[in-house]
């Protein structure tokens, strides 16, 4: 095997601390013996990281198939979607409500603004002598 395709190869960390040792006490070496220990160095913190990476897979994947979680997700899930009909269901019998007056049997027809500029209809029977009233507190007088 030659020096170059040598190189090319990962060296394992035993390998490359024999070479750092023979470094250190054989100054007529051939190889790089800093170079292949942090190779080696480098190449073992790959293995390590790829291998936590693949465990924390296992391990999200293993906390997903949980029967428990499964149920809590579920749960959540339904939940949030009664919660969402119940606002929407709300919401629509909000809008379905009409804030004017109701009128119950025959009564006045004049109409005002009260104090906000908001128009506001007589509720006192038709033919009445009194001043003009909307059953809310405003009044104004008659005209004629």
């Amino acid at each position: 095997m030659t020096d170059q395709s040598k190189a090319d190869q990962p060296l394992d960390v035993e390998e490359a601390a024999v070479n750092l040792d023979r470094a250190m006490h054989d100054p007529a070496r051939r190889s790089d013996a800093m170079g292949d220990l942090f190779a080696a160095l480098g190449a073992a913190a790959q293995e390590m990281a790829r291998q936590r990476r693949e465990a924390r897979e296992l391990i999200k994947a293993a906390r997903r198939a949980d029967p428990v979680t499964r149920a809590n997700r579920s749960r959540g899930a339904r939940a949030g979607w009664e919660k969402r009909r119940a606002r929407e269901a709300r919401e629509q019998a909000l809008a379905e409500i009409d804030d004017t007056p109701v009128r119950t049997g025959p009564v006045c027809d004049e109409m005002n603004h009260n104090s906000v500029g908001s128009e506001v209809f007589c509720q006192l029977d038709p033919g009445h002598d009194d001043d003009h009233d909307d059953d809310y507190g405003t009044t104004w007088p008659r005209e004629d």
